[in-house]
């Protein structure tokens, strides 16, 4: 059954906040243009466009240099026996530079690693648009997607934005032993000593000593409000289980 729009993009963006690794493709410029595939750390900004670290030296950088489309795999990790059941999709576009300092930060909260050569002077932060999408959420089930049902724009972007940092020093400063119920009891993850790192419209980024787990909401929020209301309702299902 195929999903809806709106249904089928919050599924794509939801696939790729989850994961900091994808497969870079890109034209081989030194080869004319065979398709070249690179691992590369990623991570995903409010409005849900990936963001990448480069170094200058690298062949995928060269590349892009030469022609600025590419994609990017992001791929869900699956225990299935055949990994086709495990869903999938290949994000098509356009990369560029940005020197935006929230683009930066976004990366580096991501991968704190980064911090060491992300200063170094042959390596940029890259943006990258959301042209289509191609999802397989399985054996047998693939949808094509305009980038335009994947993405956000607008206000919703500016607020979330705006309210992230309040609602993640709130969090971590008052309730954080709530962080650990997210993580032990709603995501399987073990030990204490979690931070609430990111928050989006499509959930939370929880992070503990160097390990990340991505808290998914139920539903897509565009406010502070809506943020309480729903970190709320999920700290009561935590402590019910």
């Amino acid at each position: 059954m195929k999903l809806l729009r709106h249904e089928l993009g919050r599924e794509i963006r939801c696939l790729m906040r989850s994961l900091r690794l994808a497969t870079l493709s890109t034209g081989l410029a030194t080869a004319e243009g065979w398709p070249y595939g690179s691992m590369v750390t990623v991570a995903i900004d409010q409005s849900a466009y990936p963001l990448l670290l480069l170094s200058d030296l690298s062949d995928h950088t060269h590349n892009l240099a030469e022609d600025s489309r590419a994609s990017l795999l992001f791929v869900q990790p699956t225990r299935h026996r055949n990994p086709q059941r495990g869903a999938r999709v290949t994000v098509l576009g356009n990369i560029r530079k940005t020197d935006k300092s929230e683009h930066a930060a976004r990366f580096l909260t991501m991968h704190p690693e980064a911090r060491m050569y992300a200063g170094f002077g042959d390596f940029n932060f890259y943006r990258m648009s959301v042209d289509r999408a191609h999802w397989v959420g399985g054996f047998a089930q693939a949808q094509w997607l305009n980038g335009k049902h994947v993405t956000f724009k607008g206000t919703k972007v500016q607020t979330i934005s705006e309210a992230e940092a309040g609602v993640i020093d709130h969090v971590n400063l008052d309730h954080s032993d709530t962080v650990d119920l997210y993580a032990r009891k709603l995501l399987g993850r073990r030990g204490d000593g979690w931070r609430m790192v990111g928050i989006d419209g499509d959930g939370a980024d929880l992070e503990r000593d160097g390990r990340f787990a991505r808290l998914p909401f139920p539903s897509v929020i565009s406010n502070a409000s809506e943020a309480r209301d729903i970190l709320v309702s999920l700290a009561v299902e935590a402590r019910c289980k």
